[in-house]
């Protein structure tokens, strides 16, 4: 038994002293030079898509529909053959100028002439489209086809039918008109005025 309380002993002895670890040297340390500022780096700039240029639209001239419809429409007026009261057809503007001149403007300017001036009665703008439409017929389209536009004036029970072209160049343009009977085919009138 004194063998192995002398072995506990030496353990207990032995765990308590400090061990000695070889000692290693210390590290150098070296002086840290100051840093001096760089320039920045600058990051390449994200790739842009090219810009799309957008292509002028035309320029669209302002035209004076009423001084070159009126002085037509009083002279369209005094016609003998015209009865008072009676319907008619104004068909829209036909544009042979290869500009654009507006012609859905033209021809309500023609229409507001046409109502004011004269003793006849254009047909409704609502009446004129549903019968373009059962027919078959384009409500911008100008009716270019006279037998076309006699039937459509037919089917509105209207008596005249007026038809409108505009021709020539920018600066010289011409507007021209001519009114027909519906029931027999006959150019009861026609007249050509300068545009402006």
């Amino acid at each position: 038994m004194k063998r192995v309380l002398f072995v506990a002993m030496s353990v207990f002895l032995l765990a308590g002293c400090p061990s000695m670890l070889p000692q290693q040297p210390p590290v150098p340390v070296e002086p840290i030079e100051p840093v001096t500022p760089t320039e920045p780096v600058e990051l390449p700039k994200p790739i842009e898509p090219p810009i799309e240029v957008v292509p002028t639209p035309p320029k669209i001239t302002s035209i004076n529909w009423n001084a070159a419809v009126t002085p037509l429409i009083r002279e369209m007026a005094v016609t003998g053959d015209l009865d008072v009261g009676k319907l008619i057809v104004v068909d829209n503007v036909k544009n042979n100028s290869g500009g654009n001149i507006q012609a859905v403007n033209a021809t309500n300017t023609i229409i507001e002439s046409v109502n004011s001036i004269s003793a006849l009665q254009t047909v409704p703008y609502t009446q004129m489209m549903s019968a373009r439409k059962a027919l078959g017929l384009s409500g911008e389209d100008s009716l270019g086809l006279r037998s076309a536009a006699i039937g459509l004036a037919r089917y509105l029970k209207a008596d005249y039918i007026l038809f409108s072209t505009v021709d020539g160049k920018k600066d010289n343009r011409v507007i021209s008109m001519q009114l027909m009977s519906v029931s027999s085919g006959e150019i009861l009138w026609n007249g050509r005025h300068k545009v402006e």
